[in-house]
């Protein structure tokens, strides 16, 4: 313990002071935001207020009805397709530096792509009704 504070260019001064500063005030401030918010807020619950909501479904109903699978699959699209598109970010960075087959395997990248979203629309599965 006595290597922490032997002086003050010492590691725990120069790096873990500020932020521990920083720690001790996100969580100060988190506690006062929370209570003014509590404290000072107009409350007028009311049964609709309080109900749940989930994908649009009536929160009166018994839990045990049957799902509808589009939610589902739709669910799953956004996500294949919003991952996929997150590899266009690298490329586009370094876009200026890459080689021939390098840009030329994102444009085929780009196009199977393409292929699948025109399949998804024509088999139908972003039509919800």
């Amino acid at each position: 313990m006595t290597f922490f504070f032997q002086s003050t260019n010492s590691l725990f001064y120069s790096e873990y002071t500020v932020i521990l500063c920083f720690l001790f005030i996100a969580v100060i401030l988190s506690i006062i935001i929370t209570l003014l918010s509590y404290y000072l807020a107009i409350q007028k619950p009311e049964t609709e207020k309080l109900s749940t909501y989930e994908c649009g479904f009536e929160p009166y109903e018994d839990a045990r009805h049957t799902f509808d699978i589009k939610f589902y699959l739709i669910a799953i699209l956004f996500i294949v397709f919003d991952i996929e598109t997150m590899f266009l970010i690298p490329w586009t960075i370094v876009l200026a530096q890459l080689d021939l087959v390098a840009f030329w395997s994102m444009i085929d990248f780009m196009f199977e792509l393409c292929i699948g979203y025109i399949y998804i629309y024509c088999v139908g599965a972003l039509n919800i009704h």
